[in-house]
C-alpha cells in the first residue's frame, strides 16, 4: 500500500508512534523515524522492524519545539530522499490540571507541543510536497480536543488547535494535491493512560459501546489509510478512533 512512498513519523518511540511505524512498514514505506532523545532500546526496536520487512527506517532526533533544529532535520531528510510522501504529526504531551491550578507557562507548554511544532514542520514539509504535486498530513489530534472535560484546558485547547487548523491546511493545500486530515483517539493503551485511577478508567469503559480499551495499532491503522491511496479522495476530516464513546454514546439505561 505504501511501497515507493517516504514518510516522516514524529514521536515514533512508543505508543502510537511506534505503532505506526510497524504498520507503514509492513506495507512498504520508507521511514524516517522521529524522537527527541536516543535510545539504544529504540533503535534496536527500529532496526529489528525494518529487517523483518524489508524496507529502510532511519531513527532522527531532535526537539520538535526548537526551530532550528527542526528546520536542519526537515534539510537533511530533503537532501536524502527522492520526495517526502507523507507526514504523520504525532509527537505530543498531555497534562491533567484544573482551569484555576493551570499556569500560562503551562498552556504554553501544551501549545509549543502539541500545535505550533506541527504548524511549523507542516508548513516546511508542505514545500516539498507542493513542488511534487501529492502528499499526506495525518496529524494526531484527540477526542479532549472536541468535548471539553474538567482538567483539559491546556492539553484540550492545544487538540482543539489541531483539529481547527487541520481543515484550514486541507483548504489551502488541496490545489497542490496534497491532502491533510488528523486522528482523535479516545481511551487507547498508551502510556498517557497509565497513571490514571481505576474509576477514571471504569467510567470510560461503560461509556463506550466496544467495551474495551483501544490499541495504538488501531489508531496506527487509520492513519495508514489517510496516508495511504485508499483514501485519495478524502481531504479535511478528523476520524475519531474511541470505541463509539464521543458525543455521548455511552451505554445508558433507558428510562
Amino acid at each position: 500500500m505504501l511501497t515507493g512512498k517516504t514518510a516522516i513519523i514524529t514521536g515514533a518511540n512508543r505508543g502510537i508512534g511506534l505503532a505506526t511505524v510497524e504498520v507503514f512498514a509492513e506495507q512498504g514505506a520508507a521511514i524516517w523515524a522521529c524522537a527527541r532523545k536516543q535510545s539504544d532500546e529504540f533503535e534496536y526496536k527500529l532496526r529489528e522492524i525494518a529487517n523483518s520487512n524489508a524496507v529502510s527506517i532511519t531513527p532522527v532526533y531532535f526537539d520538535v519545539t526548537e526551530e532550528i533544529a527542526v528546520k536542519d532535520t526537515v534539510k537533511m531528510i530533503g537532501k536524502n530522499s527522492k520526495s517526502i510522501d507523507i507526514l504523520v504529526n504525532n509527537a505530543g504531551i498531555s497534562m491533567e490540571r484544573l482551569f484555576s491550578m493551570t499556569s500560562v507557562k503551562m498552556i504554553r507548554e501544551a501549545m509549543e507541543v502539541n500545535f505550533l511544532s506541527q504548524m511549523f514542520l507542516s508548513q516546511l514539509i508542505s514545500r516539498y510536497m507542493m513542488k511534487a504535486k501529492y502528499g499526506s498530513i495525518v496529524n494526531v489530534a484527540s477526542v479532549a480536543g472536541m468535548e471539553s472535560e474538567q482538567g483539559g484546558i491546556a492539553y484540550g485547547s492545544s487538540k482543539a488547535a489541531v483539529i481547527f487548523s487541520t481543515r484550514t491546511m486541507a483548504l489551502e493545500l488541496g490545489s497542490y494535491g496534497i491532502r491533510v486530515n488528523s486522528v482523535s483517539p479516545g481511551f487507547i493503551e498508551t502510556d498517557m493512560w497509565k497513571g490514571r485511577s481505576k474509576e477514571v478508567k471504569e467510567k470510560i469503559l461503560s461509556e463506550t459501546p466496544l467495551g474495551r480499551q483501544g490499541t495504538p495499532r488501531e489508531v496506527a491503522n487509520a492513519i495508514l489509510f489517510l496516508a495511504s491511496d485508499m483514501s485519495s479522495y478524502i481531504t479535511r476530516q478528523n476520524i475519531v478512533i474511541d470505541g463509539g464513546r464521543k458525543s455521548g454514546g455511552g451505554l445508558r439505561e433507558l428510562v
